[in-house]
């Protein structure tokens, strides 16, 4: 390596509660309600202003759209995660 990594990429799926384990829409999180969720989340991200996570599908992978996080070095804290995922839970 030429230089010291500067990021690491973090890819997820958000699930929404209607789609987890034991709920009744359970098995049918769909790809293409996947990447409504993801779509959802991230307008209401611009709108409101306090997190931008960019969302986006990996076509050649046929993968819809999930989230991509790019976490940076000394910037990135681990006491910032909880609020991060709060966030992206309380829009979904």
């Amino acid at each position: 390596m030429v230089n010291e990594p500067l990021g690491a990429n973090t890819c997820f799926w958000y699930t929404p509660p209607y789609f987890r384990k034991g709920a009744a829409g359970e098995g049918k999180y769909t790809d293409e309600y996947k990447t409504k969720t993801h779509k959802m989340i991230f307008e209401m991200m611009q709108k409101e202003g306090k997190l931008l996570i960019q969302h986006n599908p990996l076509p050649e992978y046929n993968l819809p759209n999930f989230f991509r996080l790019v976490l940076k070095g000394e910037k990135s804290k681990l006491e910032d995660m909880p609020y991060l995922l709060d966030e992206i839970d309380r829009m979904g």
